[in-house]
C-alpha cells in the first residue's frame, strides 16, 4: 500500500486516496538502530506464545530502560526468528497469525523516513485517509466503481466512489488459490502439497518439498515466500541469500547421477 500511495503521490495524484485494511495500521518508520544481542538459549522458544510475549515486552522494557528502544529488539532477534517460528507448534502459530502477525508486520517490516514523512503529509492534509475495517462488495458502472466499507471501530457502512482501486495485500499465500502454472501442476500431480496454515508449500527444513502422501522429494526444492510456512521470516533478500547458500551447499554434495537427472 504503502508503494502504490507513494508512486500515486509521485505521478501528481491530486485526488483523494483511501486505505483499507483490517486494522487500519501503517508501518512503522525506520530508525537507526543499535542490535541487541540475544542468545538462542536466552529464547523461551519451547514456551506458549503468551508466554513468549511476556518475554518479548519485558526484553522491550528492559532495553527501553538502558536507553535503547523497541528498534534494537526485533532486529536483535532477525538472526532467531526462524528459530523461534519453527519451535511453535501449529497451535501457536495459528494464534499468531490470528492476532500477532498484523502488529509485527509494521514494526519489523519499517518503511524510509522519506517515505514516512510523505504520508504523514498526506495525512494530514486528508488526502490520505486510512480506514480500519473491510471491504463489504465492489459494484462498477460507467463512472467508476461504487465500494461499500464497514469500519471496524463502529461496524458503520459507507459507500463511497472511487475511479481505480488497487489490490495491495501482496502475493497469494494459499498455494491453493495460485494462478501460477507451476505451482498448480504440482500440487494437481501430488507432488507437492500446502503446509498446514495454508501460507506456502510445505517442505522439509533444507527446502525438499513435500508431496501429497507426505514423502520427501529429494530433486525438487522451494526457496523465498513459497516456505514460509516452514520458516515464516524468508521473504527479504538477506534471509532468502542465506536460503540458497545452504541449498546450493546441499546440491553439490549429491551423487553426480542425482544432479544430471
Amino acid at each position: 500500500m504503502v508503494d502504490t500511495c507513494l508512486s500515486l503521490l509521485l505521478r501528481g495524484h491530486v485526488g483523494e486516496i483511501v486505505a483499507v485494511s483490517r486494522r487500519g495500521l501503517l508501518p512503522a518508520v525506520h530508525k537507526k538502530t543499535s542490535p541487541i544481542v540475544v542468545q538462542e538459549d536466552d529464547i523461551p522458544l519451547n514456551q506458549s506464545l503468551p508466554e513468549f510475549v511476556r518475554w518479548f515486552r519485558d526484553l522491550v522494557r528492559s532495553t527501553e530502560a538502558r536507553g535503547g528502544g523497541w528498534r534494537d529488539v526485533v532486529d536483535g532477534l532477525r538472526p532467531h526468528n526462524q528459530a523461534i517460528w519453527r519451535a511453535w507448534p501449529d497451535a501457536s502459530r495459528r494464534q499468531f497469525f490470528r492476532h500477532l502477525k498484523a502488529w509485527w508486520d509494521v514494526h519489523r517490516h519499517r518503511m524510509a523516513p522519506e517515505a514516512g514523512e510523505r504520508l504523514s503529509k498526506a495525512i494530514a492534509s486528508g488526502q490520505l485517509r486510512v480506514i480500519a475495517g473491510r471491504v463489504l462488495d465492489v459494484t462498477r458502472d460507467d463512472a467508476g466503481f461504487a465500494a461499500r466499507l464497514r469500519s471496524r471501530s463502529n461496524q458503520l457502512v459507507e459507500e463511497i466512489r472511487v475511479a481505480h482501486i488497487y489490490e495491495c495485500a501482496g502475493v497469494i499465500a494459499d498455494p491453493g488459490k495460485s494462478t501460477n502454472p507451476l505451482i498448480r501442476s504440482l500440487l494437481a500431480a501430488g507432488v507437492a502439497r500446502a503446509d498446514r496454515l495454508r501460507i506456502g508449500l510445505d517442505v522439509a527444513a533444507d527446502g525438499a518439498l513435500i508431496s501429497r502422501d507426505g514423502a520427501r522429494n529429494d530433486r525438487i526444492y522451494a526457496v523465498g515466500p513459497l516456505t514460509r510456512g516452514t520458516f515464516l521470516e524468508i521473504e527479504a533478500v538477506p534471509d532468502i541469500r542465506i536460503q540458497c547458500q545452504h541449498l546450493a551447499s546441499l546440491l553439490v554434495k549429491q551423487p553426480a547421477s542425482m544432479r544430471r537427472a
